[in-house]
């Protein structure tokens, strides 16, 4: 007599595997547009809004550091709006990447594969958001670099050699 677990045991560590590995891409994804929007009025650019627009307003350091501690837990609020968008995009990913490596192998292509996908998906997924927030071309851009970097490491799973 097999348990529950013997018989849902291979069905359930590729959901688990699909999940933690979309979690990663989440918060890479998430957490370096959150980062990014803490950290650039320090610098004087605006990454969003939508009067005056985003652009550079000023001068290093443009904040002190108690307006920087309310700003970043103000962007962290926008980071995890941010978070509780990209899962279902983020599962897109890996279910596109693991089809890919299921038809053709998990090839040294996989990470380009996840890569071009994670890139696609991450730019798509700051214009929805970004029209939100009124985000500038800088968000796009990091949003598109830090897609493909966790889809290329982060998608693909590793061959093992042996």
């Amino acid at each position: 007599m097999s348990t529950f677990r013997e018989k849902c045991g291979d069905s359930l560590r590729v959901v688990l595997d699909a999940a933690m590995t979309a979690l990663r891409f989440t918060a890479v994804l998430a957490g370096g547009i959150t980062v990014f929007l803490m950290v650039a009025p320090l610098f004087g650019y605006l990454p969003y809004s939508d009067r005056p627009g985003p652009g550079w307003y000023g001068r290093f350091p443009t904040m002190s550091l108690e307006q920087f501690a309310e700003h970043a837990l103000n962007m962290l609020g926008h980071g995890l709006f941010l978070a509780l968008l990209l899962p279902i995009p983020a599962l897109m990913v890996v279910g596109i990447v693991r089809v890919c490596e299921a038809w053709f192998g998990r090839g040294g292509a996989m990470p380009a594969v996840g890569a071009l996908v994670g890139g696609l998906v991450g730019g798509l997924w700051m214009l929805m958001a970004g029209w939100y927030i009124s985000a500038g071309a800088p968000l796009f851009s990091l949003a598109v670099v830090l897609g493909a970097l966790a889809g290329g490491a982060v998608a693909p799973r590793r061959v093992t050699r042996g």
